[in-house]
């Protein structure tokens, strides 16, 4: 493994150990609660379900209050509802009310109602549990005696959101159930108190998350005061859970839930009346230990870190938001599956901590490397070049567009250090063609054209047309001149992958008729012969056709005065030959190297520009073909291409 492998796991793991320690920190601590209860409300507010018909709220309400008179009431009148309710066959009642003390101005009240809850023999009383160190608030004796108890406390987040409760709590050494399970209990069957509370033993003080049914109002209510002019019809009641309690603003038994911005804050006995259809429909939630919270997200954590290390950038960013997005839902999953409610925001923050800050160190070692490599290839390749500086240059306010600028600078130094020094004797002789071509080929026509324009301006009318034409022949030079050079640099730019098939029969009549003109007018002829229909080779048909044209016009240039040129093609030994012949005495085989250099001449005073031949041999490379120089015994000259047969 090199040095720069070595830094860059070395870099992963620290990063990981730190945010690892960050995760465990911050679900230990809990610092993120509010993020996991926002998603918990989420939730809840997407969930509900209907009210069930056999819970009944018998409210103590305003119209109530205004009817009977202020709270508190004369237990008289609790008595005389539960008198209604056992007439009526209800089924478990709650009062929701401590009654810790006896009634001052009418002691008979208290009788009186102690007797009709012992007629109705399931009714509940709360207990109140004021807090650590404080004596729990127990209804009378004469109470306790005849209902069952159990605690109403529920229990405040630190946002002020109750969403909790506890199925068991202890008060003064004794063990209650929460009013929902002493109702359910209730309702079930008529055992006693003692019963109930020997079972608290095997439940345990779980903590319980509510699913809310709805929001405040969800249940149906009753006023008191209803029950009590008997405008209830008995059948409604029959069987019910009755829950009677204060939903009267001014009596402050409120809590505030997740669903409190629909209704506003919800009645406690509202309250009690949710846990209780969670109870019984068995959809109750829990919270997940701290240390199985830990595990799970440090789990999920490290394979994210292994993936990022693994990765590349945009496939990590997709990773990251699918797990930011999914992580949630999969928990609502869980939650709503299996009951279990798994805090999950201090690990998403994490994933969307660890992805810019593991970019960022990609990013610092991507630059780092890249600056030092491409300066040491720009070194290797070109010494004299100078050491790059990324600290420096134009961007010097953004380090990163700086070391960008360096990475440029190193790139330009090695393009510099491979034309230069990867083939110093070829640049050398491309540069001085080059030079040579535009000091002399092409400027010697433009000067000439330049001075036959100055002559049309103060010639005679007879010596135009024979200035006109030396223009056209100026101006003719210079054009096939540029297209040689143009085509020279194509041939040494084409590649072999990029030819197509090409039908030599059809390139050699469309040579044949472009000669023709330039034959007429020398008072030369054209003449073909083709021993084939059709002859396919591979290559680029527009520089066959160029190399094919500066052959024939080297014969009408060179071949004596009115002769004939006569364009072949034919197959000789499984190849294609296309020659040009001419009847002059054209050149010997070993001088055609010299020849087919650039700019080079076959006699002084001649009118070529030394391109033409040269094409020709940068041709027959590139297709690798063969040029073949012949004296045939029957006299003339002859050059051709062999090309390589496909059938």
């Amino acid at each position: 493994m090199n040095h720069a492998a070595g830094r860059h796991l070395q870099e992963w793991r620290l990063l990981s150990l730190l945010l690892l320690v960050f995760l465990l920190l911050a679900q230990r601590g809990q610092w993120f609660e509010r993020l996991d209860n926002g998603l918990y409300d989420t939730r809840v507010s997407w969930d509900g379900r209907p009210a069930p018909s056999d819970i009944l709220i018998l409210a103590i309400d305003e119209t109530s209050l205004a009817r009977v008179g202020r709270w508190p009431w004369s237990r008289q009148v609790l008595a005389q509802v539960i008198e209604r309710l056992t007439q009526a066959g209800a089924g478990p009642v709650l009062v929701d009310v401590i009654l810790a003390e006896p009634q001052q101005d009418d002691p008979a009240a208290d009788a009186h109602l102690a007797q009709a809850i012992a007629a109705h023999g399931r009714v509940v009383l709360p207990v109140f549990m004021p807090g650590a160190g404080v004596a729990t608030v127990r209804p009378l004796a004469q109470f306790a005696a005849v209902a069952r108890l159990g605690h109403a406390q529920a229990l405040v987040d630190k946002d002020g959101v109750t969403r909790r409760y506890l199925a068991w709590e202890q008060g003064d050494g004794v063990t209650y159930p929460h009013l929902a399970l002493a109702l359910r209990e209730a309702a079930r069957a008529a055992h006693g108190a003692a019963a109930a509370t020997a079972d608290a033993g095997t439940t345990g003080a779980t903590e319980r998350l509510v699913p809310f049914a709805g929001p405040a109002g969800h249940f149906a209510r009753i006023p008191v005061v209803d029950l009590l002019d008997g405008r209830v019809d008995p059948a409604r009641l029959r069987g019910a859970t009755i829950l009677i309690g204060a939903t009267a603003t001014g009596l402050g038994d409120t809590v505030v839930t997740p669903l409190a911005g629909v209704n506003g804050a919800m009645p406690g006995v509202e309250f009690v009346a949710h846990v209780l259809d969670a109870e019984r429909q068995g959809v109750l939630r829990q919270t997940v230990s701290v240390p199985v919270q830990m595990g799970v997200g440090a789990g999920v954590v490290v394979l994210y870190l292994v993936a990022l290390l693994l990765l590349s950038p945009r496939r990590a960013l997709v990773l990251t938001v699918v797990l930011a997005a999914g992580l949630p839902v999969l928990a609502w999953t869980v939650m709503t599956q299996a009951g279990w409610w798994c805090p999950i925001a201090a690990v998403v923050l994490t994933v969307l901590l660890a992805y810019p800050l593991w970019s960022w160190r990609r990013l610092e070692a991507s630059l780092v490397t890249m600056t030092r490599e491409t300066a040491r290839m720009a070194t290797l390749l070109h010494p004299s070049a100078l050491a790059l500086n990324d600290t420096k240059g134009p961007h010097f306010l953004d380090p990163v567009e700086s070391r960008i600028a360096a990475i440029t600078q190193a790139v330009d130094e090695v393009a510099d250090a491979l034309a230069v020094d990867g083939d110093a004797d070829q640049a050398q002789q491309y540069r001085d063609d080059m030079m040579r071509h535009l000091a002399h080929d092409l400027r010697s026509p433009l000067v000439s054209l330049r001075a036959l324009a100055d002559q049309l301006r103060v010639g005679s009318p007879a010596e135009h047309a024979a200035m006109i034409a030396r223009v056209d022949a100026c101006a003719r030079r210079s054009l096939e001149l540029t297209e040689q050079f143009l085509l020279i640099g194509r041939a040494q730019s084409v590649e072999p992958h990029q030819f197509a098939e090409v039908d030599l029969v059809s390139l050699l009549h469309n040579c044949a008729d472009d000669l023709w003109e330039d034959a007429e007018a020398l008072g030369g002829r054209i003449e073909r012969r083709c021993d084939a229909d059709l002859a396919l080779v591979v290559g680029d048909e527009r520089l066959l056709r160029r190399a094919v044209l500066n052959m024939g016009w080297n014969a009408l240039r060179h071949g004596p005065p009115g002769g004939t040129v006569t364009l072949s093609l034919h197959p000789a030994h499984g190849h294609w030959v296309l020659s040009v012949h001419d009847q002059g005495r054209g050149f010997a085989a070993q001088e055609f190297a010299v020849l087919s250099r650039r700019y080079a001449s076959g006699k002084a005073g001649s009118s070529g520009h030394g391109l033409g031949l040269a094409l020709v041999q940068l041709v027959a490379q590139k297709h690798q073909a063969v040029v073949e120089i012949d004296h045939p015994s029957t006299g003339g000259f002859t050059m051709g291409l062999r090309f390589v047969y496909i059938s």
